[in-house]
């Protein structure tokens, strides 16, 4: 069973969820630096701008994922959005995407956010499968 969680911000704690979030740089074709993803994620953790949560498949951490907390102005309140997930390879199909957009959704709720929205590649269909079955909706078109 999968299952997720969130993370707290310490350094210590970041560990672990550095080295997934290395493999999804590399992924993206992003050059890694050994400490760097690790001194990012605890600045942007420990400042309040990401909150960090970890699917485990038992012991082993099977993915990760990121949220950001933005203000939604004419609503006076905030959204979040999901900004980045991962699942490491042989991790895939087992429920950790389900189990991160699941704890992503409940501590936006929990936090009493109005909305919750994800982007992702229009090429990227394992994700917009994942996110259409997550219940999200696909909006094609964004006004810039």
């Amino acid at each position: 069973m999968t299952t997720a969680r969130l993370v707290h911000p310490a350094a210590a704690a970041l560990a672990g969820v550095a080295e997934i979030f290395d493999q999804y740089r590399r992924h993206y074709g992003e050059p890694v630096v050994a400490g760097q993803a690790l001194a990012w994620l605890a600045d942007q953790a420990g400042s309040g701008k990401l909150t960090v949560f970890t699917a485990h498949a038992g012991a082993d951490l099977a993915g990760i994922a990121t949220a950001a907390t933005l203000p939604a102005s004419l609503r006076l309140g905030c959204y979040w959005q999901l900004r980045d997930l991962y699942v490491v390879p042989g991790a895939r199909r087992r429920g950790a995407g389900h189990a991160l957009v699941s704890a992503v959704r409940a501590a936006a709720s929990a936090a009493g956010a109005i909305r919750l929205s994800v982007q992702t590649e229009a090429d990227n269909t394992a994700a917009l499968q994942l996110y259409r079955t997550s219940g999200f909706t696909p909006v094609s078109q964004v006004a810039e």
